[in-house]
């Protein structure tokens, strides 16, 4: 097991990087392989002969020799002679390569205990026909010595291969588009993302693999055997035990590294294509790679610091009062993306979501409808964008908390370190609207129903988020506003209270207000107004014979407007019809008709015998559309008028 040779093998590693601080020369040095994989593309065919480009990825550890400028790959079959192609390097790295992107990612160089360097082959071979068992094949010598997972590393040699069955059509194979070395560090959960994409659409298959060794000119690959404690299928020490899982679907590989140590593993991806003759899936090709992983004993402190935002992004902020992590928006923003320090795993992201929750200014939650990020070819994303089923609409303090998603977890970034739940990111909006509306006037209509109306300036809101107007009464000796009305259409600024009818408006003053729901929040009360009750100085009604005896009217002052000035109308009632209204100016007193607010008016009216009915209004100065009428009193006249 690693544990009785674990000081051996730190040892090796010290004397390997010694090595490469003192610039030894690398002729004494041995071929590190670190891995690489082989992938092919069709070009043409000229009778029975198909030429393919070949791609070749191969990666050394840095303190071994450097890569050949060119190498050479074998085609092999049954059916046919072996051919071999010489596939040159792309770009000038003299042989060395360059560092393999992603490596560090999560664990520093000096912890990790290794370098890796990548370089990229290219050349074109011609196979001369068809065969269902094409084997495309490099070998070479040798393998890091400091490798644990298989026994005798620095004597095992490497090999790499891809497979055509061209017998049922030509072939893409499956390309590689994730990084295949990497360093983690134990004690935490990685998701390692093995991407490809398949050119001609075919079906494909994941699978761990053994990694192989091979002779130069040869296709016939042989197995290596893994050291004690390791298999094929479990390449890394693990907690638990032999926990480790490739998605055959994804290529998604999950681990919990447990102890310090450098392995070796290998991919393979199966390629089917469905034979639409015989209605069967056939496998068509199939790639593999070779990869090396670095286990060290923690991550860097940027890792360990969780999921935090990537404050060099314009706009992310640690905010200097409550030290939240802040982005700056701007009103009616419907999305909020967010800028990582350590990249994301994506497989941690929970599309629904559901690993957020977003509360407004008010404390009030915000759905959001979705998340997407922007996951690269390893699987991984620096930044993510959450969509919201409505926009920002107020200024101030959004907060972001973090939870548990459906997918079970919170958001990790690509080192395995979880954004703690209820760790909360704050949203800093600023520049929205002040939607103008304002209550003008309450109406007694027709002595019977309270009728409310308002405007509004439509251009000082968003109309496309407009939701509902919300009319509020408070009932005489309440203190609490009650809803008693939803109007839907926001450009009908009127609203009939149906629940007070012509009983109750003779009994009671009624206060009203309005408020607007816009984007689920309401924008806030207009100011209030109440009904003008119109009652006799002794509550007798109806008025018998005011033409016989004077009666006195009162009402209460209206709130609606600066009043000026009320007028006492008169309507008489012939055949069931109330006939048009006029106004009262014909009196014993020496008071006007139209009299100042609280006053007690003496009504004595000279009518002919019938029915009517008698009503106060006042008229908006500023504004004349706007005229509220009170509830009316019954008059009955029994004598005709005196001559």
């Amino acid at each position: 097991m690693y544990k009785k040779n674990n000081l051996m093998k730190n040892v090796i590693r010290l004397f390997i990087l010694a090595f490469a601080f003192v610039g030894m020369s690398t002729v004494a040095e041995a071929s590190h392989n670190a891995g690489g994989d082989i992938q092919y593309e069709y070009i043409s065919s000229t009778g029975n002969s198909h030429k393919y480009k070949i791609t070749m990825r191969l990666y050394r550890d840095a303190t071994g020799i450097n890569l050949p400028a060119s190498a050479t790959i074998y085609a092999c079959s049954a059916n046919f002679a072996t051919v071999s192609a010489t596939l040159s390097e792309v770009g000038t790295t003299g042989g060395s390569g360059v560092v393999a992107p992603t490596l560090f990612d999560c664990v520093s160089s000096s912890n990790a205990g290794v370098t890796i360097n990548v370089m990229l082959y290219e050349g074109e071979i011609t196979l001369p026909g068809n065969a269902p068992d094409w084997t495309f094949a490099f070998s070479t010598c040798c393998r890091n010595p400091a490798v644990d997972n298989i026994t005798n590393p620095s004597s095992q040699g490497f090999y790499i291969e891809a497979k055509l069955n061209n017998q049922i059509g030509q072939n893409n194979s499956p390309e590689f588009v994730s990084e295949p070395v990497r360093a983690f560090c134990t004690g935490r959960t990685f998701n390692w993302k093995q991407s490809v994409v398949e050119p001609d659409g075919d079906s494909i298959y994941y699978r761990i693999s053994h990694v192989k060794a091979g002779a130069s000119g040869s296709c016939s690959p042989t197995n290596i055997p893994y050291a004690a404690g390791w298999t094929y299928d479990q390449p890394i020490t693990t907690n638990p035990a032999n926990s480790l899982y490739m998605n055959p679907s994804s290529g998604l590989i999950t681990f919990k590294p447990s102890a310090i140590e450098i392995d070796v593993m290998a991919v393979t991806v199966d390629e089917y294509r469905f034979d639409s003759t015989l209605y069967v899936w056939r496998k068509i090709g199939e790639v593999n790679r070779d990869m090396q992983i670095a286990i060290a004993s923690a991550c860097t402190p940027l890792a360990q610091a969780c999921v935090q935002l990537d404050y060099q992004a314009p706009g992310m902020y640690q905010d200097p009062v409550n030290g939240l992590p802040t982005v700056d928006y701007n009103c009616l923003d419907s999305s909020v993306t967010l800028k990582f320090a350590v990249k994301l795993d994506c497989s941690s992201i929970s599309p629904d979501g559901t690993d957020f929750r977003l509360t407004k200014p008010d404390g009030q939650p915000l759905a959001i409808e979705s998340i997407t990020a922007n996951c690269d070819n390893n699987f991984e994303a620096s930044q993510m964008t959450i969509k919201l089923f409505k926009p920002l609409t107020k200024n101030g303090k959004y907060f972001l908390y973090s939870k548990v998603g459906n997918d079970g977890n919170t958001l990790l970034n690509k080192c395995g370190f979880p954004m703690n739940e209820f760790d909360t990111i704050q949203l800093n909006v600023e520049g929205c609207f002040n939607a103008d509306y304002q209550l003008e006037n309450v109406t007694i209509e027709d002595d019977k129903n309270p009728v409310i109306e308002w405007s509004a300036d439509t251009s000082s809101y968003p109309n496309y988020l407009f939701q509902e107007w919300q009319i509020f009464r408070k009932d005489p000796g309440q203190i609490q506003w009650n809803k008693v009305g939803t109007v839907f259409n926001q450009y009908k600024y009127d609203f009939k209270d149906n629940q007070i009818g012509f009983i109750k408006v003779d009994q009671d003053s009624y206060d009203y207000r309005v408020d607007m729901k816009l984007n689920d929040d309401m924008q806030g009360p207009t100011g209030d107004a109440h009904s003008i009750l119109l009652q006799r100085d002794n509550g007798v009604v109806p008025i018998v014979d005011p033409d016989t005896n004077a009666i006195n009217l009162i009402w209460n002052t209206y709130n609606a407007w600066p009043v000026d000035s009320y007028a006492v109308v008169l309507q008489e009632k012939i055949n069931g019809i109330w006939m048009q209204e006029f106004v009262h100016d014909h009196v014993s007193s020496p008071q006007n008709p139209v009299i100042a607010p609280d006053t007690t008016y003496e009504m004595f009216v000279e009518l002919v015998p019938g029915e009517y009915r008698v009503c106060v209004r006042t008229i908006n100065p500023g504004d004349t559309q706007y005229t509220a009428y009170s509830n009316c009193l019954p008059i009955i006249i029994t004598t005709p008028p005196v001559p």
